[in-house]
């Protein structure tokens, strides 16, 4: 049963031995060359199973792969069973995607989509979800857009609990890196905040 559209794959419900799961299969492009569409799917098949076992390390609940088709580029992984948390958002949840985000950090890994719609509930436990447009990066500036995006859903999806809300998380975030890293990375925040007004001011 398909459960939405992507603009870059489509999410199914299925089952796999008997069990609930979720099929996401990345769609060929018709405006691409089959031979570099094929490479393209392929390739980002891969990389995002390699991601989520990535974050798995770190220390993140996330979907459990099942298999893998890179030919095909199909993902069948785990069914989480909860509600999304961009609909039950709490001061709680919002310091626990923020010490989430800092384990990513410590490990290299950028989520690159740290929106509320990518966290699901689970009998209290938060798992994050698609890892498509992850990457490995240290770079602090990489990790400063992580958060603001999660700043800026905050203020847009949530906006009557913004402050409480995006205090617990740098709450959260602080209590994996410390306050010194911390501030360096709102720093960058700050300054890549001001970058794009100067742009749309320019």
């Amino acid at each position: 049963m398909l459960l939405r559209r992507g603009a870059e794959a489509d999410i199914y419900l299925t089952t796999w031995y008997d069990k609930k799961a979720i099929s996401k299969i990345r769609v060929s492009k018709k405006y691409r060359h089959k031979t570099l569409d094929d490479k393209i799917r392929k390739h980002r098949t891969i990389h995002e199973a390699n991601m989520l076992s990535s974050a798995k390390i770190a220390g993140i609940r996330s979907p459990f792969l099942y298999f893998v088709d890179p030919f095909n580029g199909e993902i069948i992984m785990e069914y989480v069973n909860g509600m999304n948390a961009k609909d039950v958002i709490t001061p709680r949840t919002c310091f626990k995607i923020g010490e989430y985000a800092a384990l990513l950090h410590t490990h290299c890994i950028i989520h690159n989509d740290l929106t509320t719609s990518n966290f699901v509930v689970d009998n209290g436990e938060l798992v994050l979800l698609d890892f498509g447009l992850s990457y490995h990066s240290a770079r602090i500036e990489d990790q400063a857009v992580d958060i603001r995006l999660f700043k800026r859903i905050i203020n847009s999806a949530h906006k009557s609990i913004y402050k409480v809300a995006f205090s617990h998380f740098i709450k959260g975030y602080s209590s994996i890196v410390g306050e010194k890293r911390m501030n360096r990375i709102l720093e960058n925040v700050i300054e890549i905040e001001n970058r794009g007004r100067y742009t749309m001011i320019s």
